[in-house]
Parts: C-alpha cells; sequence; structure tokens
C-alpha cells in the first residue's frame, strides 16, 4: 500500500493536509517506519511520488493495517464489476467534500453502482459529481450531480490547505489543489521582498480567482499591509469576497490599506488613479495570456522601491529562452531597472507545452 513516509513531529500536520484533500486511506492507520518517521496511507487518487504538492517527501510501499477494501471497486457488486472490469475510472479528484470523476459514456449505466461504492469508501466524502468538461472562458467545469449522501446537492465547498480555509465552488470558478506548493513559494518571495524593504508589502491579485495565493499571504502575521485583489468571473468575485472577509477576520492585522476587491479586466486596472503604481507584489496567473498581458500589469507596481513581478504561464518547452526574452522586454519598455529573472517548469502540459513559473525582481525609476 501506498504510505507517505514523514518526520514523526510532522504526522498530524501531513494527516490533516491529506485528509482535506481526499487523499488519506483512512481505513488504515498510520504506520511506523525506520528512523522514526512515520508512514501515511494514501488513497489510490493521491498525486504521484515526487509530486511538487509533496515538498520531497519520500513515498514508500508497506503493509497497512486495512480495515475494508482498498479501492472503491472492491465495493461494486462482483457481478457488476466483471462486465467492465478494465473501464472503471482509474482516478477522481477531490475538493472538500466533493469527488469529481469522468464517467465514460459506457458508464454512465452504471453510475449510480459508481457513486455508491464510492460514498462508502470514502465517508468524508458529501456528493459525487460527474465531470463533463471545461466550457467558457473561464475554464468552468460542467458538473453533474451523480448522488448526494445527504440530500444536499449544492456543489459549494471549503477546502483547507496549508493552514487556512476557502471556499470554493468547482462549477463556477476554476481551482487547483495541485498549485498550494507554487502558493507556499509565493509566500517566500513575498517573505523576501517584505524584508528588503523593512516593512509589511501592498500585494495585486487582478486573477485572484477565490483567493487561494491572498489565503497563503494573509495567514502569514504582518506581511501584507494592503491589497487590490479580484478578477473577471463574478462568480468567482463572489467567493473571493466571502473568503477574504474569512481571512481577514482570522489575520493577527487590525486593519489593510488599501484593501479592494473587484470584478474588472485585468489589462484595464492601469488606467484607474487607485490602482496604477500601487503594489510591491504583483500575481499573474492567467497561464495562456499571463506574458501577453504584461504590458498593460507592469504600471501597477510602485515606482522608486524594489518591487516583485511573480506569474505563471503555460509556455512551448522549446520556447523557453524566448518567452523570457519576451518578459524582460515588456519590463524594460518601463525603463525599469532588471534585477534578477527566472522562469522554471513546474510540470507538463502536454507533450510539446508545460505549466511555468516567472518571477522578475525590479525596480522602476520615479
Amino acid at each position: 500500500m501506498r504510505h507517505l513516509s514523514v518526520p514523526s513531529a510532522q504526522t498530524q500536520t501531513w494527516l490533516d493536509f491529506c485528509k482535506s484533500n481526499g487523499w488519506l486511506f483512512s481505513e488504515a492507520g498510520v504506520h511506523p517506519l525506520e528512523g522514526g518517521r512515520k508512514g501515511i496511507p494514501l488513497l489510490d487518487n493521491a498525486p504521484i511520488a515526487g509530486d511538487s504538492v509533496w515538498q520531497g517527501m519520500p513515498e514508500v510501499m508497506v503493509d497497512g493495517r486495512v480495515k475494508g477494501p482498498s479501492h472503491w471497486t472492491q465495493r461494486l457488486d462482483e457481478e457488476i464489476f466483471k462486465k467492465m472490469e478494465s473501464e472503471w475510472p482509474a482516478a477522481f479528484e477531490v475538493q472538500g467534500d466533493l469527488q469529481i470523476v469522468k464517467i465514460e459514456p459506457e458508464l454512465q449505466q452504471f453510475e449510480s453502482n459508481i457513486a455508491e461504492a464510492m460514498l462508502h469508501q470514502s465517508p468524508n466524502i458529501r456528493v459525487i459529481c460527474a465531470d463533463e468538461g471545461v466550457q467558457g472562458d473561464f475554464r468552468i467545469r460542467k458538473l453533474r450531480v451523480v448522488q448526494s449522501r445527504d440530500g444536499n446537492e449544492s456543489t459549494l465547498t471549503r477546502i483547507k490547505e496549508n493552514g487556512y480555509s476557502l471556499w470554493v465552488d468547482p462549477s463556477k470558478v476554476y481551482f487547483s489543489i495541485r498549485l498550494s506548493t507554487q502558493r507556499i513559494n509565493t509566500v517566500t518571495s513575498a517573505k523576501n521582498l517584505s524584508q528588503r524593504l523593512g516593512r509589511g508589502i501592498v500585494v495585486c491579485d487582478p486573477y485572484a480567482g477565490v483567493g487561494p495565493s491572498m489565503g497563503a499571504l494573509l495567514a502569514e502575521d504582518g506581511l501584507v499591509s494592503g491589497y487590490h485583489v479580484g478578477d473577471l468571473n463574478p462568480q468567482a468575485v463572489e467567493l473571493l469576497q466571502m473568503n477574504i472577509e474569512h481571512l481577514v477576520t482570522k489575520s493577527s492585522s487590525s486593519s489593510f490599506s488599501p484593501a479592494t476587491i473587484r470584478c474588472a479586466d485585468a489589462t484595464k486596472w492601469a488606467m484607474d488613479n487607485e490602482l496604477v503604481e500601487s503594489c510591491d507584489l504583483l500575481l499573474v496567473n492567467l497561464p495562456h495570456d499571463s506574458i501577453s498581458h504584461l504590458p498593460e500589469l507592469i504600471p501597477l507596481l510602485k515606482k522608486g522601491d524594489t518591487t516583485v513581478l511573480r506569474g505563471w504561464a503555460i509556455i512551448d518547452k522549446d520556447e523557453f529562452e524566448s518567452q523570457k526574452q519576451l518578459i524582460i522586454e515588456a519590463i524594460e519598455k518601463t525603463s525599469a531597472i532588471i534585477e534578477s529573472v527566472t522562469i522554471e517548469e513546474i510540470k507538463g502540459f502536454s507533450s510539446s507545452k508545460c505549466f511555468a513559473c516567472f518571477e522578475v525582481w525590479l525596480s522602476r525609476p520615479i
């Protein structure tokens, strides 16, 4: 059985993390390992060994003390299982108490059996949803509720990540649990910038979605002094408002200035006098368009002090240098002085493209 090997002192932290993401195999106990480490039992849907979400923690295979079936298909009627033995869904995604699975047309006659088995296997799951593909400009998934444990078919759910919680609705807004490590890295960059400046920083996140990056940043005492956040998707902004209000109440800071949330086209933000030259840290997460939007976004960065631009993009694997040059050219056109530029692959996107993170430290002359 798959187990995540973690230091004994971090066992509860990783248990909570795996449980909140729906990756913990709750029917098996924590397994003692050599060297004072503990093995946390994982479900099949947990990310593969070496995924960045594990933050370098290794995976081991050990015989777990299993209390029941280790896979949801083992809960299917034997006759039904054999009918489609090689066709059952191999993976699914968990967000909060929602479990999302792609059910191919040939399996739709058995979808109630699939849902019942999945609910029985995972007692923390409330609703099983069929994923019918991404639609629209906002990359929203079309979800169909197959079965609910308690009759509540709402797709609004709450997820826990890195010590904070967020309201999420995957039927209304795109959200990726797999980017949690990137959000931790953003906090590291923000701390370095804050130390350089000797003060709290103002963050601008025009593509905030439901606000996961702000969740990570606001969880750090004294790191953020103010923020401008928003999204073009009005349904995302509704959830963003809920999440920011909750995060602010949990923060040790008594007030933030500026503190704005808006539903607007990010490329028009610099036309607003309240936003132009307003932030120390600018986050750009619109992967298909991040680099092309930079000329309209860079004016949001303050002048006179060191600032940081951090973004994510989908890039052809053989065009790293040319895309890096486009980033540099967009910044240099504003007469900014570039201190450093880094761009690195995070994960594959297709056979020819990858998902990458870029970060630029710069200063804009007054």
